[in-house]
């Protein structure tokens, strides 16, 4: 392929200029050459090239082959093309970063090549650590069940029959699944094997923050919040980035494997606890609580009837249960802000928009009635919906 030789100061000018004409390879690689680039031109580049590009020497070089740009392009090292083929378009695209391993869920129908899109997928993701299939989640937490099917071991791709050979403490260290995780700035430590938590989330923690700044400026004060389901607690996390935004807060989960991770994320962002105080739901010496606590009894606790500004209801299957029994806990005669998630059929949403509409009432004055906004689907039946209602209850 003929290139340009430029001198290595000049190499974004001029490749900039090339990008600019329509002839320009669509990929390509600059080329090192002592103090000087060679900068492709392209299949398609005239002999005579623009006045601006004329200057420089015109020379032959071979291109690098192409690095693959997508998982798929991995598969053929690890299966047969009539397979390949065979099963187009169900091949899982979906997949979710954690930290530096990669979980994804596999259909049924191709469930017996689940080693092989492993084998792929780190391959192609080159600073993974380990790919885990994702069973879905068991038990009353919603714990995930992961299967190491592949890992990366000083350089080396390990598949599941390697791993499992592998000396126990170097599996254990090579297979954790405890990590910190970065989204928009903020870390939150997670174990996916100990609490659910979802990076798909990640977009509706950022958007708490945004209301929960619209309500502390109609209050002008800081904001008392309930997250009564708050996990490891990545939604608090997010808003304690934000200085005088959170007053009081009630941080509690039902999943006591979830509370020294919380512990940890509360610590690392101004607010102290150690793990060794907490004994169920623990008040610290700051007026926070935080700690293991059914929400459906939070009711029957004095402490807290009409303490909070907002409410985060992150129970998704069982929200419309729930939230009956958390309302009491919103400020009386004051604005107050619920966010929830819920998982239903697309068919249901309208009929449980009007069911929130009928229980989150009334209305701060100036805001929308509750809407159910879906947000993804959750399954080939289901959608995840959020939902966000202001409200200002009268006193009792």
């Amino acid at each position: 392929m003929r290139h340009l030789r430029v001198p290595k100061r000049q190499t974004q000018s001029i490749l900039e200029c090339i990008n600019g004409y329509e002839w320009a390879p669509e990929w390509s690689r600059v080329i090192s050459d002592g103090e000087y680039r060679l900068l492709p031109l392209g299949d398609n580049s005239p002999s005579q090239l623009p006045e601006s590009l004329s200057d420089f020497e015109v020379v032959q070089a071979e291109q690098p082959e192409r690095p693959p740009q997508h998982w798929l392009e991995h598969l053929p090292k690890f299966l047969d093309e009539q397979t390949i083929t065979l099963h187009d378009g169900v091949w899982p695209n979906a997949q979710e970063p954690l930290g530096d391993i990669l979980v994804f869920k596999i259909e049924r129908q191709i469930e017996e090549f689940s080693q092989a899109v492993a084998l792929a997928k780190i391959s192609h993701h080159k600073t993974v650590r380990a790919v885990f299939r994702d069973h879905g989640v068991t038990g009353e937490f919603r714990i995930r069940d992961l299967q190491p099917l592949a890992a990366r071991l000083d350089g080396e791709i390990l598949d599941k029959n390697a791993i499992e050979s592998l000396a126990d403490v170097t599996r254990e260290n090579l297979l954790v699944t405890k990590m910190l995780v970065r989204e928009f700035g903020v870390q939150i430590q997670i174990d996916p094997q100990l609490a659910f938590f979802s990076p798909r989330l990640q977009g509706e923690r950022v958007r708490n923050v945004e209301a929960a700044k619209k309500l502390r400026e109609m209050l002008g004060r800081p904001l008392n919040i309930a997250d009564p389901y708050c996990g490891v607690g990545p939604a608090i996390v997010h808003l304690l980035q934000v200085d005088d935004l959170v007053g009081d807060l009630l941080a509690s989960d039902l999943n006591g494997d979830a509370i020294p991770l919380l512990v940890e994320n509360l610590s690392r962002n101004g607010i102290k606890v150690e793990a060794s105080q907490i004994d169920g739901l623990t008040t610290l010496a700051d007026g926070n609580f935080v700690g293991i606590q059914d929400a459906l009894e939070l009711k029957n606790d004095e402490r807290f009837t009409g303490q909070f500004d907002m409410l985060l209801v992150n129970l998704p299957h069982d929200t419309m249960n729930h939230l009956p029994h958390l309302l009491s806990l919103l400020k009386r005669d004051s604005p107050t802000l619920v966010r929830g998630w819920l998982v239903t059929p697309e068919n249901e949403i309208s009929r449980l928009q009007n069911e929130l509409q009928n229980l989150l009432t009334p209305t701060l004055e100036g805001q929308q009635m509750v809407e159910i906004t879906p947000r993804r689907q959750y399954s080939s039946s289901d959608w995840l919906c959020r939902f966000e209602a202001w409200l200002n209850f009268p006193l009792e």
